[in-house]
């Protein structure tokens, strides 16, 4: 082939396909002026190249490159040789920072976590080779490692990655739940394994729902279960509910067994908890003096208009005790709320 750029798609005229495991590349910082012709000059050093794709503004007329552009070498050698060459490294005329070179979003699936399987409900029995035995079927295992305790004995659950996703899915749909196997007490399971996020988002809940026993067990008589949230799981509370959408922190929700009423009211306690943090003294013996100025809001005009005063005097309005009962609703232990209100 004369090797001329088809400047429709940016595919160079070559009819064989590039190896299965090449990666497609995304290149930034690069001039503007340039066409696939000059970007193969650039990438050619390196390798044979299957097709290069230059990013055009289509609302111009004519299209303008954006100054980036994806590249497909026939091999995954040549991209990596390519990448350590020139990636931060070399920069382009007329450019002020260096040539920036990663594989395309697209191929970041190929990252061993998204091809990495958890299999639990395993038969302590079982051996590196049966696993590999009973998923080779789905394809091309990379790795398959049974968890042993400290005695080298079988925890009945092991991990096997995959060369694909698809592949990896295939096997999830196919096999789990599909057996029950000799001497457990549930059908197997096949899922993704847990990745880093997975571990810090379930850490997090961990987290929270101690903080919450906390909170649960904090009254309005001893503001020390409020005064124990870190500044962290405050910010947490208040992120949580200003978003319209709970998402990640819904399991807060479950955790508790909470409305987004009580959530949001929790959150309102959290505020007032942050101040009274804030606001405290050590020397300070009643925490509820400390806090009436933080609680006024949420009690009654008494105690906003005079810090001063102890929130027992703020306490003697019946509107105030409603207002804090709706807002610690069921989640705030308010046992001596009584206690409280007599005083």
């Amino acid at each position: 082939s004369n090797g001329t750029a088809n400047k429709m798609n940016g595919a160079l005229d070559h009819s064989d396909q590039p190896d299965p495991d090449a990666i497609k590349m995304f290149v930034g910082q690069i001039p503007r002026s340039w066409s696939e012709k000059e970007l193969k000059e650039l990438f050619e050093p390196y390798g044979a190249v299957y097709q290069i794709n230059v990013l055009r503004d289509r609302s111009q007329n004519p299209p303008q490159s954006k100054g980036c552009c994806f590249v497909t070498f026939y091999t995954r050698k040549a991209a990596l040789e390519a990448q350590n060459a020139l990636h931060n490294i070399k920069t382009l005329p007329g450019m002020h920072h260096p040539i920036q070179m990663k594989p395309a979003d697209s191929e970041k699936s190929n990252a061993v976590e998204d091809r990495k399987l958890f299999i639990g409900m395993v038969s302590k029995k079982c051996n590196e080779n049966d696993i590999r035995v009973m998923f080779s079927p789905f394809g091309q295992i990379e790795e398959c490692r049974i968890l042993r305790g400290p005695d080298g004995l079988s925890r009945g659950c092991a991990f096997v990655t995959f060369s694909t996703r698809a592949m990896a899915q295939n096997a999830i749909k196919a096999m789990h739940q599909s057996q029950t196997m000799e001497g457990c007490s549930s059908p197997i399971v096949v899922k993704f394994a847990d990745t880093q996020k997975d571990k810090e988002q379930r850490r997090l809940q961990q987290q929270l729902a101690q903080q919450m026993q906390q909170l649960n067990t904090a009254t309005w008589g001893n503001l020390t279960g409020l005064g124990g949230l870190t500044p962290q799981y405050l910010a947490l509370l208040q992120q949580a509910t200003s978003s319209s959408n709970l998402g990640a922190f819904s399991g807060i929700q479950q955790m508790a067994g909470m409305n987004a009423l009580q959530l949001q009211n929790l959150a309102t306690l959290a505020a007032a908890a942050a101040a009274a943090q804030t606001s405290a003294t050590s020397t300070n013996a009643n925490p509820l003096s400390t806090t009436s100025s933080a609680l006024g809001a949420l009690t009654s005009p008494v105690a906003a208009s005079t810090p001063n005063s102890t929130a027992g005097a703020a306490m003697n309005s019946l509107t105030s005790l409603g207002t804090l009962q709706g807002l610690a609703g069921a989640t705030v232990g308010l046992n001596n709320i009584n206690a409280l209100a007599g005083t």
